[in-house]
């Protein structure tokens, strides 16, 4: 029974650590993928984000084009108006609403406008440096090694893309 719980005298037989073969490298393709990675997801996003104000610009401006005409179509009717003074104090109230709920569209569109621009420049930005970053990607999986003067060149065209994002 004392035998059993005496260690024994002798080393295992495999390492303790597993032996790291060139950690930069792996470490660099990594960083450079989830680069990648992250720069495709921020094309994908931007692009779905423009679609979507895109398509409510499109409703705004049909919605103000359609309140300008009923606007103009009460105020035309209060000028025709044959009874008078009793039909000409309401329709022109409904056209003066009309007129306001064109102009806000109108305003919402400017604004909608803007940020489908803002959302346009930061998508080619994004795919503007999405492209070197897989091309160098691709030569370094051929090569299965990434030197430190690519990884640089690498992370820095991702550091400016998030510095110009900011700016925009």
């Amino acid at each position: 029974m004392l035998s059993a719980n005496i260690l024994p005298s002798t080393p295992p037989e495999e390492p303790l650590y597993p032996v790291l073969t060139a950690p930069a490298e792996n470490f660099r393709l990594q960083k450079i993928d989830e680069m990648a990675n992250t720069l495709g997801q921020e094309v994908r996003h931007y692009r779905l984000v423009l679609k979507k104000y895109k398509r409510a610009k499109k409703f705004v401006n049909w919605g103000a084009a359609g309140s300008s005409v009923l606007s103009a179509a009460f105020s035309a009717f209060s000028a025709l108006s044959v009874v008078g003074l009793l039909a000409t104090v309401p329709l022109g109230s409904v056209s003066r609403c009309f007129a306001l709920v064109s102009l806000g569209l109108i305003i919402s569109s400017r604004k909608l406008e803007a940020k489908s621009k803002k959302h346009q420049e930061i998508t080619t930005l994004a795919i503007t440096k999405r492209d070197p970053v897989n091309r160098l990607l691709s030569r370094a999986l051929n090569n299965n090694a990434v030197s430190a003067h690519k990884f640089d060149i690498i992370l820095s065209e991702f550091q400016q893309y998030n510095v110009l994002k900011e700016q925009v």
